[in-house]
């Protein structure tokens, strides 16, 4: 992957995971989560784009994130275009086949 790594990849803390399912409030990096760094949120604009789309984001919570509410950031970054729409599109296999799984996924921030 271009923007996102899978635990093993991560080189430090400061990354935003995606983990499937709902945060127990407790396990963090699991081997079955994507992560973005806290650089390439900010320098792509992923941040505002979740600040326009996700109610009461901040970088610093969990947000669950179910289909539809994927769907309306997908369709707001596909406006954007450039670089962010090509992060989140590079996310949206994983995120589609959690959905399977999983009603939503969370976003834990750093």
């Amino acid at each position: 992957m271009k923007y996102f790594v899978f635990d093993y990849e991560r080189k430090n803390t400061v990354y935003h995971e995606f983990q499937k399912g709902k945060f127990d409030g407790h396990s963090f990096w699991k081997n079955d989560s994507i992560s973005l760094s806290d650089d390439m949120l900010f320098t792509l604009g992923i941040e505002d784009l979740f600040a326009d789309t996700i109610p009461d984001y901040n970088s610093y919570s969990e947000f669950e994130i179910n289909k539809e509410l994927w769907n309306n950031i997908k369709q707001k970054a596909k406006e954007i275009g450039g670089k962010l729409y090509e992060c989140i599109s590079e996310a949206d296999e994983w995120i589609e086949n959690t959905y399977l799984e999983y009603e939503v996924f969370t976003i834990i921030g750093v």
